[in-house]
């Protein structure tokens, strides 16, 4: 679902995003911070349509508090770099401004925290509104972090992407176009074909692996916000705000790269695995998780997926 501006910016926001469309960017990151933007100008300088520096400065300051300046700088750099670019008068935010903040260490889960994780979103509640939701949050959270995906990659994962006799996934569409097919283990596969048996009788043709009540694909605040509610429920002792989806991501990493030094592995070997898998942009990215390293990570039991989704007949 496409969002709406309306603004005196909006025919030109509308442009930018489908021009960032044809160059292969995803837009939703654009539609979002846009969207905001749009807003915003509906509400401080609604008669305005040459963007200028006081509206891209107040625009960004009014990201502090929530310490969104960085991002909002970078999306309003690049409306006014578009905006030059088509001939039109626009104030370019130079980078040197709202630079990003240096990112915080991610919160390394000890086996506890994740066992009490798993055991709340196993008991995730039943809402009439979303009827498909209990079954979708053990087995959305248990795949990314099995598999270290990004939130969007597993939002966005589409049924006609799981194949379920090569115990694959296949991520299509995803940051820096970096297409790739994962094995994923055949226990949790199995947890996934019982949830694909359930997901089916109640939406059948699905397009999506899970879907929201519409039919589309999930945004990205719900799935942090589902997060956040399971974190409340498990009573984890560290803030929820500490922890976000993405962070299971950066903890697949770390316990892949603390089980290859237990077993004697050859970082510089291994590592270029690693990155495939995870499909990041260099080996760079897959390098920063090494200094990560706990001391020693014990034997996980939350990954037991026995008798949390019922067996439901497959006709395939």
């Amino acid at each position: 679902m496409s969002r709406t501006f309306h603004s005196m910016f909006a025919g030109d926001i509308r442009s930018m995003v489908e021009h960032k469309k044809a160059l292969g960017h995803k837009a939703e990151s654009y539609e979002w911070n846009m969207q905001n933007f749009d807003r915003y100008c509906l509400e401080y300088f609604p008669n305005a349509d040459i963007l200028t520096k006081e509206i891209v400065f107040g625009w960004c300051g009014a990201g502090e508090e929530f310490k969104k300046s960085a991002y909002r700088a970078n999306a309003i750099r690049e409306f006014g770099r578009y905006l030059s670019a088509i001939g039109k008068n626009a104030y370019v935010l130079p980078r040197e401004f709202f630079p990003p903040q240096k990112a915080e260490l991610p919160h390394l889960f000890t086996d506890d925290e994740l066992a009490r994780f798993f055991d709340a979103a196993d008991h995730f509640p039943h809402y009439a509104r979303s009827p498909l939701a209990e079954y979708i949050v053990p087995v959305i959270f248990r795949l990314q972090y099995a598999c270290g995906l990004r939130p969007q990659e597993a939002r966005l994962l589409r049924r006609a992407d799981v194949d379920f006799h090569k115990n694959t996934i296949y991520i299509s569409e995803s940051k820096w176009c970096k297409d790739r097919c994962l094995s994923v283990d055949p226990e949790l596969m199995r947890l996934c074909r019982k949830y694909d048996a359930i997901a089916q009788g109640m939406v059948p043709n699905r397009v999506y692996f899970f879907p929201s009540p519409s039919g589309d694909a999930y945004r990205h605040g719900w799935l942090t916000a589902v997060f956040h509610k399971c974190w409340d429920m498990s009573g984890n002792a560290i803030p929820a705000g500490t922890c976000t989806p993405y962070t299971f991501r950066h903890n697949f990493a770390t316990r892949t790269l603390m089980r290859w030094a237990e077993e004697g592995k050859d970082f510089g070997a291994y590592l270029p695995y690693l990155s495939s898998y995870m499909g990041h942009a260099s080996f760079r990215s897959s390098y920063y998780y090494v200094h990560l390293l706990p001391e020693k990570l014990g034997n996980a039991v939350f990954m037991d997926t026995h008798g949390i989704i019922p067996e439901v007949l497959h006709k395939e």
